[in-house]
């Protein structure tokens, strides 16, 4: 249960409700249901990657690559559908792109002991200048009608990418909960040596939540491909990594490993939508929008430090 949902999500749901509170009684059209429905869009394609996110900060890593790797995909499955290929088989070749792109960093990662954070940023701008020359540095523009479902459709009555966004984390909580494949990257980031001397497959498990990145990558790009009607390469979707760490930090997980939940990565990424939104709605300067990120970063890596430090107190015995 507690990989599920544990105490570190407390203060980010209790946040997150003050927070809306506070903007209901800011603006009157903040509640209505038009403005509520695109709260929830707007934070789909950042929702699907800090999936991904999660798992690679789990393991004490971090993922830079994520925003190029959408970039990438969502270039070549617009060029895909653009060419008259079946929209589904473009968006089933965009994953696939995007798992060879997580492959990529997870291969170097584990085989040639390069940090993550230096691997990523690495990746990053090698993926982001493949995207740009696919591209031919132009706009990719004019994609089909059907391919507005994608970003725009609806389903049972229900946003088409919100029900991805809920399919995809409900499926990875259970992984995180309840499969060996989540106890080891709960194990592996609380504590490396420790998982090492137990024989644990520290290198495979890494190997497979970069490719998981990768692929989550691609599945929110070809919504976001579909969501905006154009791409350009050099510039689609440039600080998202930034924002999708910035809510798996804010909704509890650890920047060491070894702490955190997906349902707080999702409440973390509503968080920032709805400051989003609301600064907006209610008139204020969107640059407080980027300040407010910034303090909750910092508010939230003190509570981990603290909450360690704690643990460690309680370990050697001088605390109860």
């Amino acid at each position: 249960m507690k990989r599920i949902m544990s105490i570190h999500e407390a203060p980010i749901i209790l946040f997150t409700l003050i927070v809306f509170f506070i903007f209901t009684t800011l603006s009157p059209n903040f509640l209505q249901m038009s403005n509520l429905q695109t709260i929830l869009l707007q934070i789909t394609i950042t929702g699907i990657i800090a999936i991904g996110m999660t798992m690679v900060i789990l393991l004490g890593g971090m993922d830079l690559s994520v925003g190029a790797v959408l970039a990438l995909v969502a270039t070549i499955v617009g060029l895909l559908v653009n060419a008259g290929v079946n929209m589904w088989l473009a968006v089933l070749l965009g994953i696939v792109v995007g798992a060879l792109c997580g492959a990529i960093n997870g291969f170097i990662i584990t085989m040639f002991n390069i940090p993550d954070i230096i691997t990523t940023l690495a990746t990053m701008y090698i993926f982001r200048g493949i995207a740009v020359f696919v591209s031919g540095g132009v706009w990719v523009t004019n994609f089909p009608k059907e391919f507005e479902f994608l970003g725009q459709g609806k389903l049972l009555g229900i946003s088409f990418p919100v029900l991805v966004l809920f399919v995809l984390a409900c499926g990875f909580i259970l992984i995180l909960g309840f499969t060996r494949f989540g106890r080891r990257i709960y194990a592996i980031g609380g504590n490396k040596n420790a998982a090492r001397l137990s024989g644990m497959a520290m290198k495979r498990t890494k190997f497979f939540v970069y490719l998981y990145s990768g692929m989550l990558s691609a599945v929110a790009a070809a919504i976001y491909a579909s969501n905006v009607g154009s791409i350009q390469a050099s510039t689609a979707a440039l600080n998202i990594s930034f924002d999708v760490i910035a809510a798996v930090l804010i909704g509890g997980a650890s920047i060491f490993g070894g702490t955190g939940t997906i349902v707080g990565s999702m409440f973390g990424i509503l968080l920032l939508g709805i400051i989003q939104n609301g600064v907006i709605i209610s008139q204020f300067s969107p640059y407080w929008v980027d300040a407010i990120t910034g303090l909750l970063i910092i508010v939230a890596i003190i509570i981990n430090s603290l909450k360690r430090w704690k643990d460690s107190l309680k370990l050697e015995g001088k605390l109860k």
